[in-house]
């Protein structure tokens, strides 16, 4: 029993020192996402299309919510309605976050870095990729 702990307790250790090599050689940038996404004009422009399309998905379904006795019924437009509008929305950010992660993975690659994060999640140090960010999608 005694050869188990000590065999545990070194399968430990070397995990712990492999664990730190290996964060040692990463080099960790950070991205203020909410301020990225407000400068980018494409992201503006999918929220207001969003934003025109809830209006009239929610006029028609307020239209026949009123005409709709039966409280099932009511609930089941108001849940095809979110069911809708969540469709919508992937439907109309997806290639905005898809192209938004080519530019931080391009901006990364350029700045040697290997993790990118949420600036909410750093402490301290990191590579701030915020502005190169915005200025590669303003390129686009």
């Amino acid at each position: 029993m005694k050869k188990f702990a000590i065999l545990i307790a070194v399968v430990f250790a070397i995990m712990a020192t492999g664990t730190a090599v290996f964060a040692a050689n990463e080099k960790v940038g950070f991205l203020d996402e909410a301020y990225v996404l407000s400068q980018y004009d494409k992201f503006r422009q999918a929220q207001e299309q969003f934003e025109q399309i809830g209006r009239k998905k929610s006029e028609t379904a307020k239209a026949a919510f009123d005409k709709e006795t039966d409280d099932t019924k009511k609930a089941q437009i108001v849940q095809n309605m979110q069911l809708e509008m969540r469709e919508e929305e992937a439907k109309l950010l997806s290639p905005v976050f898809q192209e938004l992660n080519r530019i931080v993975e391009k901006v990364a690659k350029a700045k040697g870095v290997t993790i990118v994060v949420n600036k909410g999640l750093i402490y301290y140090g990191g590579v701030d990729l915020t502005n190169d960010v915005i200025t590669e999608l303003k390129r686009k």
